[in-house]
């Protein structure tokens, strides 16, 4: 095992050996060796919650642990097979894969997790595990859907805007991921149409629907601008255009990544979108992308 001796935040990855976790470790460690990040490969047995059984020898803390850094070693050889050179660590634990991965954000550059694993990860990743991480990492969380390429001159990112200081985060995020591989940027902010008032009253205080749609396209026109515009002088040298879709944010931003290399979004958004971005937006989106998808703080 190689210890880690750098100053530097690891990026850490969740690894129970299923392929889902494979793929999320060869991602990481692709990520780690281009951002000359060491790589921490951690494996949560899910143990610690059974701790009672410990005073009758039901099972043994030391060995449990054993084969928990057993099989983080397992990931981490896979890490150092694709990248001979980078900075590996292998750790294991006792605890739930939610609270082991969200204890080591607190001193990670970013955590990748895959979309599914074995046993109960597999039906709740995307609920108590990913879901979790999602809204209370203390880092940036990446979701591996599957077999992924990294960003590149033919493979753009994809970051979605709504003008909450959130997204203006994700832009900056994704303009950093964009410029370590020499990728593209697209900017996506969408708005909906709104549909006629039962009732006979005025949408968003206009005199018609056509007139409120109209103003919410500027709007959304003018967030993904105004996101572009400080992309661009922040990045002179990145090339970033705009789409301004209507419909729903996330069909949009997974149609929008459809042929992209990466999804980057901010946890919680503006209006609405605040106090549902880590329910149904979020996780529709995770259910959907086939992309990796990086939710910034």
């Amino acid at each position: 095992m190689t210890t880690t001796q750098s100053t530097t935040r690891p990026i850490v990855v969740g690894f129970d050996g299923s392929q889902s976790s494979q793929d999320a470790i060869r991602w990481a460690a692709d990520a780690a060796a281009r951002l000359v990040a060491p790589l921490v490969v951690l494996h949560a047995a899910d143990r610690i919650v059974h701790a009672q059984d410990v005073s009758i020898g039901i099972w043994d803390p030391a060995a449990e642990h054993q084969r928990a850094q057993d099989l983080a070693e397992q990931g981490a050889a896979l890490a150092r097979e694709a990248h001979p050179d980078l900075e590996v660590t292998a750790q294991g634990s006792l605890l739930g894969p939610r609270q082991a991965l969200d204890e080591a954000s607190a001193h990670a550059r970013g955590v990748v997790v895959g979309s599914r694993g074995f046993g109960r990860v597999r039906s709740t990743l995307l609920g108590a595990t990913t879901y979790g991480l999602t809204g209370h990492a203390r880092c940036p969380v990446t979701v591996v859907p599957g077999p992924a390429s990294m960003p590149g001159p033919d493979s753009r990112v994809v970051v979605g805007v709504d003008g909450s200081p959130e997204s203006e985060r994700a832009a900056e995020a994704g303009a950093r991921w964009a410029q370590a591989w020499g990728a593209d940027v697209l900017v996506v902010s969408s708005w909906e149409r709104p549909t006629t008032d039962p009732w006979g009253l005025s949408v968003d205080g206009m005199r018609s629907v056509d007139e409120a749609a109209e103003v919410r396209r500027e709007r959304a026109a003018g967030q993904a601008r105004h996101a572009a515009d400080a992309l661009t002088a922040a990045f002179p040298d990145l090339s970033v255009e705009i789409a301004t879709p209507s419909g729903r944010a996330d069909e949009n931003l997974v149609e929008a990544s459809s042929d992209a290399a990466l999804l980057v979004l901010g946890n919680r958004g503006s209006g609405r979108l605040s106090s549902f971005l880590l329910g149904s937006t979020t996780r529709n989106i995770l259910h959907m992308s086939m992309v990796p998808v990086h939710i910034v703080r």
